[in-house]
Order: structure tokens, then C-alpha cells, then sequence
């Protein structure tokens, strides 16, 4: 089944810091304009599309985790952060193609600052998406006594982008959003996101467990590490 029911919206000092503003420092005023310009023309191109699937976890080892039905992924955070669940949410979500169209547009005309504001708020959209589905299910957990583990995507920590071969397969082609990859495993519509994250059992405390793989990553530049 494929979920539509999402809001569009934008979280400014989020917005600005994709586009590399430091934290403290003022933003110019045309800055500022373009951002609320673009906000307002990227509503009508979203049309936001997520999927997913609720799968056992059958097994934990050092080297990375087995769901029902066979499927394994490679990675040891992902093992550390899934092995107290009782089951993984995998997940695609999209935005849909007319951001990508629009970013190709505004840069065939030269309209380069325009096209890197957009295409910032692309991704934020996608992953506003994301994150709208992930605290509904938090909420649900919760709700049972339960909890989540943060969210992973392949690419990110030591989870190989490869790995979003069998993140697709999991999915049949009329369960899935209309997103394909190329040789290479990068996304098409490329403002879509997939990736999975653990749900833990009644009895766990929080929505999020303490284990956090950026808190032992020395990339402190990376902007999408996360502090909680």
C-alpha cells in the first residue's frame, strides 16, 4: 500500500543550513526572499509517496542482520542499533519527479542560485516525509510501551549504497513508489529516501534507545549527524 496522507512543509533554519548558513550568523534579506519564493513555488511540485513493510528480525550477528524471508544487510551499526527489536520497518518514500524537472529547468537557463535553493528543499521534503511516517509509528510504539531505533538508509555509516538492492526487492512493483535505480543504486526521482528502522518491544523505555552510531563517528562536518 502506498501512503499519500503527508503534509507539505519547511523548516527554515533547516532549509538554510542545507544551503551551508553557520548557526548564529544573519542571513542576507535576498537570501532570505529567494528561500520564501521557492518555498512557495516547490508546494505545488511535491506530491509526497511512501511505502513500506514490517518484517521479523530472524537474526543478529557481528557482521549484520537477517529478516523473514531471507533478506540480510550488511553492516555492523545496523546490527548494534536492531538487536533488541522485534521487528524492522523498511521503507521508500518520494517526492515525486517535478522537483527534479524544475532543478533541470532553472539550470538550463542559468538560474543556478535558484536551482541549488530548490534543490535543498527537495531534499528536505523528502525527508520531511520520512520523518512524518517515522514519528507516527514512534507514536504508535509508544503508545504500546514500546519505542523506535533511529532510522538508517543505505550509504550512510557503514551500511554499503549497494545494499539498496535488496531494500528494493523487498517490494513488489505495485506496493512501491514510482522510483528506480540506476547502476549505480543512487534513486530516480533523486529527492526520494529509503531505508529501515527497528521496532522494539513492549517493556523498552523511549521512543529512542541510547545507542546512537554518530556519538563514535569522528566526522563532525557530517551534515547528517545526529546528536540525540
Amino acid at each position: 500500500m502506498i501512503l499519500e496522507n503527508f503534509h507539505k512543509s519547511f523548516n527554515t533554519d533547516k532549509v538554510l543550513r542545507l544551503l551551508g548558513a553557520k548557526p548564529g550568523k544573519a542571513v542576507s534579506p535576498a537570501a532570505m526572499r529567494r528561500v520564501d519564493l521557492m518555498a512557495e513555488e516547490i508546494q505545488g511540485m511535491l506530491k509526497p509517496q511512501l511505502s513500506y513493510r514490517l518484517l521479523e528480525l530472524l537474526e543478529v550477528n557481528q557482521g549484520g542482520i537477517m529478516l523473514s524471508g531471507g533478506t540480510c544487510f550488511k553492516s555492523r551499526k545496523l546490527a548494534k542499533a536492531l538487536a533488541k527489536v522485534e521487528k524492522v520497518c523498511c521503507f521508500v518514500a518520494t517526492v515525486g519527479p517535478a522537483v527534479d524537472m524544475e532543478i533541470q529547468r532553472l539550470m538550463r537557463r542559468q538560474r543556478f542560485a535558484d536551482a541549488y535553493v530548490l534543490d535543498a528543499m527537495g531534499s528536505m521534503g523528502a525527508e520531511n516525509v520520512v520523518e512524518q511516517f517515522y514519528q507516527r509509528m514512534a507514536r504508535r510504539q509508544v503508545e504500546r510501551n514500546g519505542g523506535v531505533t533511529l532510522r538508517f538508509s543505505p550509504g550512510y555509516c557503514d551500511w554499503p549504497i549497494q545494499q539498496q538492492r535488496p531494500l528494493f526487492q523487498l517490494f513488489d512493483d505495485m506496493d512501491l513508489p514510482v522510483v528506480s535505480l540506476n547502476a549505480n543504486c543512487l534513486m530516480s526521482p533523486r529527492k526520494s529516501v529509503s531505508g529501515l528502522f527497528g521496532l522494539l518491544p513492549p517493556g523498552a523505555q523511549g521512543a529512542h534507545p541510547a545507542y546512537n552510531p554518530c556519538h563514535t563517528c569522528s566526522r563532525r562536518d557530517c551534515i547528517a549527524r545526529r546528536r540525540n
